[in-house]
């Protein structure tokens, strides 16, 4: 089997990442074709561009020639925003879409991002290529049933592929002003609303502390923000995975105000770390909490947010209760040993 495309960077990547190690210990021969340096290259002039329409339009037949030499029978590639599109379908192998969210979510649902409606077209021809399709949420299956109008037989609704171990270990002692937020710093995340979130919240609360960690298109745009308001905000662009790890566990919670999620990885690895997440009440994340039992889903106004805020920062014992249940529900949905036999089953399944 093939990956036909090097991911980006980000919570896509890592769990395509993810995806691939799985495999490969189960003992399927994984390559990468893609523009970046994978098993084989492909038009990388493509990614120096950022261009993935033109990726995709070179891609057919580049991947049928591979298909031929290497003699690959699955093929499996990312479709929706961050993915490709798949404008023919090689005959020798099967073809396996992978969905975290689509571009009609993205188009509705993300202020300003109206204009990706445009590729919802090639989206609906690519998921037709497909000889099946996987996801990671509820929410995102809901939308390719209905708005795409998928066979259900078509669409396959899998745990995705987590390592929770480094995330679960001892018991952290909390710091009460300690807020962290991990995330791109992209329109899709919410940052901006965030930080208007939090320029409420610190006006009655000066002693609490928000981390941002992440890096993006809107960090130039943000640090200036956090500057101009004197925000108590400080922003990492990234971190070792053991110093993130221990910094989540550390917090009082894990905040994620995205418009829109695939899944959700921060807010799954925040529940695995015993942290109270609170989130937007939006796809993605919606499948992914238990409102009132494993976090908090929010409506998208700052009021309400710097209000919950101000709640947890003050009763020490509120969400506990709820921190305790994220970490048991998100070990009992995620665990790596069954998520992987659920995805190599569903594939296993194409040639049966």
């Amino acid at each position: 089997m093939t990956w036909d495309y090097d991911p980006p960077k980000g919570g896509l990547g890592r769990a395509l990442k993810e995806m691939r190690d799985a495999l490969t210990a189960q003992g399927n021969d994984v390559q990468v074709l893609s523009p970046s340096g994978g098993d084989e290259t492909v038009a990388s002039w493509t990614k120096r561009s950022g261009f993935h329409l033109a990726f995709s339009f070179v891609l057919g037949g580049s991947l049928r020639r591979w298909i031929k030499r290497t003699g690959r029978n699955l093929i499996l590639f990312p479709c929706g925003p961050g993915g490709v599109f798949l404008f023919r379908k090689p005959k020798e192998a099967k073809v396996v879409a992978i969905v975290y969210h689509t571009y009609l979510q993205q188009s509705r649902l993300v202020p300003g991002q109206w204009w990706k409606r445009i590729f919802v077209p090639l989206e609906r021809i690519s998921l037709k290529k497909a000889d099946h399709i996987l996801c990671y949420c509820s929410d995102t299956q809901r939308v390719l049933k209905q708005s795409y109008h998928l066979n259900s037989s078509k669409v396959s609704l899998l745990p995705q592929i987590l390592d929770l171990a480094p995330w679960i270990t001892a018991e952290e002692s909390k710091d009460p002003t300690l807020f962290v937020c991990v995330a791109r710093l992209e329109q899709r995340k919410g940052i901006l609303f965030l930080l208007n979130v939090w320029s409420l919240f610190q006006k009655h609360y000066p002693q609490a502390t928000l981390m941002l960690v992440g890096g993006g298109a809107q960090a130039t745009k943000i640090d200036r923000l956090i500057l101009r308001k004197e925000l108590s905000v400080e922003r990492i662009p990234s971190l070792p995975h053991e110093e993130l790890v221990a910094l989540v566990q550390k917090a009082r919670a894990l905040l994620c105000p995205s418009y829109l999620e695939g899944f959700g990885l921060s807010a799954a690895e925040g529940m695995a770390a015993g942290t109270l997440v609170l989130a937007s009440d939006v796809d993605g994340l919606q499948s992914l909490i238990d409102n009132g039992n494993t976090g908090i889903l929010l409506p998208r106004e700052a009021s309400v947010w710097s209000q919950v805020l101000a709640e947890h920062l003050e009763d020490l014992q509120k969400g506990q209760e709820m921190s305790a249940n994220a970490q048991q529900e998100v070990q009992s949905r995620f665990g790596r040993e069954g998520a992987i036999r659920a995805l190599q089953e569903r594939l296993d399944a194409l040639y049966s």
